[in-house]
């Protein structure tokens, strides 16, 4: 038996039929339902009432509400993948000073040189192309390790640096990339000397901006099977870095490792990380007179995996003022071009990235943008039903999904676009090289960051 067509317009005529009665009977229903719930707003009173939440909302914040909600759930201190949503530093009340007849814009078949050297006066100094490098994120604690050779093989493709952070050496990451920082951390790994000889830069690392010097337990439950094994964890074997480093207590110690360092990574520079404080140049005064060769500073908007949101929201220096501040003291002490600076914390755009070299910084690092950007849209493997960490992070159930290539491009595409923008910029204010740009080459409609910055304020002609 065959139906005709006449069966089907029928069938379907009688769908819609049906479709528009239901409707039609629900219309009343809704409408009571939405007069009743509106005048139950309107005339109960507060405690009874619903709208209560939003003076809740307003008063808490809904991200504070959240999280305490996980604080009452674990009993543990609370851990964010990124670090702080919150903003300090205003960068975005720096504007770029661009000339016409001042001073003559770049012409197009100008090159403009980005390239930077970090420990110019180290036997053997480590040459970026451009001055973005990938900060410290330790595999295990945070990346995956396919994240970890995407990381590496997007900064080798435009030739820059990627840092180990403070997790094991991973020699699949050191095949896969030219220019490779180890950090010496607190913990007991990635020690060994031929490890260290491995190094194109040697970064020792005493903290984090979202985390301070607290001391860090990696919790054996916590960590992978994958990397367990990869550490040689005996079962229930937790991992600890130190609130200090070992055998570093002031600073004549710090000099003996630093000469130990130099030594060992053959003449590679020799760095030291800190999270910045407000008592960085007393810092700086002890670090700079241990021979180091470059200073890595992150600001308080400085991603960490998992990290304490204590630690994260409420702890050490902004981005902003901790740049203007170290760059204050190396030029007091005449240091600059001797000790190279690298800020990071938060930093996410090209606009960012300039205006930090501008100010003093001799390159800048990054971490979580560089996260979300090879994620990119191999997201669509894991949203809407699980967050990006879920695809990035070594913890992540979906880990296994995310390509390393296709990560690998998305982030050097990134760089590259970051660097085209740079250079655009740098043609409007007529300079062809990093090494030209300075603190005259920006303004701010703010009289506090005019203090802070040492540029001039632009809500009046320059020298009024």
């Amino acid at each position: 038996m065959s139906w005709g067509w006449e069966f089907f317009v029928a069938v379907g005529f009688g769908f819609l039929v049906t479709a528009l009665a239901g409707l039609l009977l629900w219309k009343p229903a809704i409408n009571l339902w939405v007069d009743s719930f509106i005048k139950r707003l309107m005339k109960d009173p507060y405690p009874e009432n619903l709208s209560e939440m939003y003076n809740v909302f307003a008063k808490v914040g809904i991200r504070n509400i959240l999280e305490s909600d996980l604080r009452g759930t674990t009993g543990k201190a609370l851990q964010r993948p990124f670090g702080s949503p919150k903003h300090f530093s205003e960068w975005d009340k720096l504007f770029f000073n661009s000339v016409y007849l001042t001073r003559k814009p770049v012409m197009e078949s100008v090159a403009i040189d980005t390239k930077v050297v970090i420990g110019p006066n180290a036997k053997r100094p480590l040459y970026l192309d451009i001055p973005i490098l990938i900060g410290g994120m330790a595999y295990g604690a945070g990346p995956s390790l396919q994240v970890k050779l995407a990381l590496a093989k997007g900064a080798d493709q435009v030739n820059t640096a990627t840092n180990t952070g403070v997790g094991p050496f991973l020699p699949e990451e050191r095949k896969h990339v030219k220019r490779l920082i180890i950090q010496y951390n607190r913990g007991y790994w990635a020690k060994e000397e031929e490890v260290l000889r491995q190094a194109d830069a040697v970064e020792i690392q005493l903290g984090y901006g979202a985390f301070g010097s607290a001391p860090r337990i990696w919790d054996y439950q916590e960590l992978s099977p994958e990397f367990r094994d990869y550490m040689k964890l005996k079962p229930g074997e937790n991992m600890l870095e130190e609130a200090t480093l070992p055998n570093v207590r002031n600073q004549e110690e710090l000099a003996e490792l630093v000469a130990y360092l130099r030594g060992v990574a053959n003449g590679a520079p020799i760095g030291v990380k800190i999270g910045a404080t407000h008592r960085l140049e007393e810092e700086l005064n002890i670090l700079t007179g241990a021979g180091i060769d470059f200073l890595s500073i992150s600001g308080a908007e400085a991603g960490i995996n998992y990290g304490p949101a204590i630690l994260a929201d409420d702890t050490g220096l902004p981005t902003l003022p901790a740049l203007c501040r170290a760059v204050r003291f190396l030029e007091a002490k005449k240091l600059i071009g001797k000790i190279s600076l690298i800020i990071c914390g938060g930093l996410a755009t090209p606009g960012q990235f300039l205006k930090a070299l501008a100010l003093g910084a001799d390159a800048v690092g990054i971490g979580t943008i560089a996260l979300l950007v090879i994620a990119h849209t191999q997201v669509s493997k894991v949203i809407p039903w699980e967050p990006p960490t879920e695809l990035v992070y070594e913890r992540g159930k979906y880990k296994d999904r995310f390509d390393i290539d296709t990560g690998a491009k998305s982030l050097a595409n990134y760089l590259k676009s970051c660097k085209e923008e740079m250079v655009l910029a740098m043609r409007c204010l007529g300079k062809t090289s990093l090494k030209e740009i300075s603190r005259e080459d920006l303004s701010t409609v703010s009289p506090e960051l005019a203090k802070l910055t040492r540029v001039e304020l632009n809500l009046a002609p320059p020298g009024k």
